[in-house]
């Protein structure tokens, strides 16, 4: 067995009607700016390729913005549609959320790296529409971290057939 990875780009997520993470190009990185007081979200949305078998991780790589001290706790969902499903893929139908959190970097800007073990990833295989929702439980006694959290790369990884 192998391991397989998708990159998840920051300019390609799906944002909500309410309390979308913003999607920033103001300095020299493309970035996900995670309120610390909101929750705010957004979504990916792809095929579950052929050789998918088992074990789905997130990565998450982030920097805070002016952060120095504390945790930042970030919630991951799956929603997973095969076909003949009988269910409309414009409902949205996530599994109970997954989570990670993270002391933060002593230095604001530095790079960390959160890794989320999908456990709950809605009966997911190989070919299936998949959406992976990611936010940051700002509200979460975790999250104790201020200023925003600028997610900069996100993957999922998974073992291989």
């Amino acid at each position: 067995m192998a391991t397989g990875t998708i990159i998840l780009t920051v300019e390609s997520i799906k944002l909500p009607a309410t309390n979308p993470v913003a999607i920033d190009a103001a300095e020299t990185n493309w970035r996900l700016l995670f309120d610390a007081t909101t929750d705010e979200a957004g979504w990916w949305q792809f095929r579950m390729p052929q050789n998918y078998a088992s074990a789905p991780v997130l990565k998450v790589q982030y920097s805070m913005a002016s952060a120095i001290t504390g945790a930042v706790y970030f919630q991951v969902q799956v929603m997973a549609v095969s076909d003949n499903d009988a269910a409309d893929i414009n409902t949205e139908s996530y599994d109970t959320a997954n989570s990670g959190n993270a002391t933060v970097p002593a230095t604001a800007g530095y790079l960390d790296e959160i890794s989320v073990t999908l456990t709950n990833a809605d009966t997911l295989a190989a070919g299936d529409y998949t959406k992976i929702r990611l936010n940051r439980d700002a509200d979460n006694a975790s999250d104790t971290a201020t200023g925003d959290a600028e997610v900069v790369a996100v993957s999922l990884e998974y073992t291989t057939i």
